[in-house]
């Protein structure tokens, strides 16, 4: 039977962000991976109620709603990709979609995917198959070799970067997402197979979001640490309802909400962002390369490369760095892109001309 691009879903499923690119690219959207049990009797005397996402084994809220509602932090292992959660999150993309036929294409963090890649690719088939889809295909990849396929990395100086760039010499990967880093290698356009040449771990910005939170707790202590023009307030005090997920909140916005005004995070967030590229990053490049000195180029990706920024990975990786203006959908474009090329070339060129 023959497939059609418009049966075609790529679903980035991160622990901080599910994102996805569905047909020939114009359809997209992404909400927080994020997911609590809706409750029956929430509203306003009867006349509001919280919109849920309704299942046939129960309704949930989903995304940013659930940051200071009832989204407890999870266990960034591999239970994550066989949790309900997971689960929830994938059929909320379906829904959104709304391909009964759905072809998915998808991917597993390198430390999970020679192990987990058959049997998350059969959980998704019968997750759809319950809720009443029929899927033409599920495709696992390793996630790192999204980011080498996004169309819209950029160069330092903020160009996007000629396609045939990322196809000459040695070029590494290192996406850094909300609870796992991968790593992995192309040389001269070919996906580097040895084993040696990949990496992961399920360390990620969850890592930063909860050393900055405790460091946010114990201001005297952190104030030692930090510039006089940067320290905070000595009477700064964290509320109750600050939580981790508080901190992803005000790195994005790149402020502290403070009595009407706004702290600038960048400063007080740099000691646990440091320490994290001391160790992860670090101990990512010294497994797989050693040093990055004699290499074409580093394509970095994650919601990590914002939080970690271009400044602060400039001082560990000696090599150009290729970079989108949003990495944290690197991997889901990339995957799109991946798919469309090795399938669907013809049909997206006639989708592009239509379009335009």
């Amino acid at each position: 039977m023959s497939h059609s691009i418009e049966q075609l879903i790529a679903i980035d499923l991160g622990n901080g962000t599910t994102s996805y690119i569905a047909g020939a690219g114009e359809i997209r959207g992404s909400f927080a991976s994020l997911v609590a049990p809706a409750q029956s009797n929430q509203g306003l005397g009867g006349g509001f109620t919280r919109e849920s996402f309704k299942t046939k084994f129960g309704s949930f809220y989903i995304g940013d709603d659930c940051r200071e509602d009832g989204a407890a932090p999870r266990s960034t292992d591999s239970s994550y990709y066989s949790s309900e959660s997971i689960k929830v999150l994938f059929l909320k993309v379906l829904k959104e979609v709304g391909q009964k036929n759905p072809i998915i294409v998808t991917g597993l963090p390198t430390e999970f995917f020679k192990l987990r890649r058959n049997e998350f690719a059969s959980d998704l088939k019968k997750w759809a198959i319950e809720e009443g889809y029929q899927p033409a295909s599920v495709n696992v990849l390793p996630q790192y070799v999204g980011p080498w396929f996004d169309p819209e990395l950029l160069d330092p100086e903020g160009k996007v970067i000629d396609p045939r760039v990322v196809m000459e010499g040695k070029l590494g990967i290192i996406d850094i997402g909300q609870g796992t880093t991968d790593a992995g290698q192309f040389v001269d356009g070919k996906v580097s197979s040895d084993d040696k040449l990949r990496w992961g771990e399920s360390s990620g910005v969850s890592d930063i979001h909860k050393k900055l939170f405790t460091q946010l707790k114990q201001v005297d202590a952190l104030n030692t640490i930090l510039p006089a023009k940067s320290r905070l307030p000595k009477d700064f005090s964290l509320d109750a309802q600050t939580t981790e997920y508080t901190m992803d909140t005000w790195l994005r916005k790149g402020f502290i909400p403070w009595r009407g005004s706004r702290i600038d995070i960048d400063p007080i967030s740099l000691p646990a962002r440091q320490e994290f590229a001391d160790d992860v990053v670090v101990r990512c490049i010294n497994t797989v390369w050693g040093k990055t000195d004699f290499m074409a180029g580093m394509v970095v990706a994650g919601g990590g490369a914002i939080v970690l920024g271009r400044k602060l990975l400039q001082t560990y990786i000696n090599t150009v760095i290729y970079m989108a203006k949003d990495p944290e959908n690197s991997i889901v474009r990339g995957y799109h892109r991946f798919y469309v090329t090795q399938n669907f070339k013809e049909q997206a060129r006639m989708k592009v001309a239509q379009r335009g």
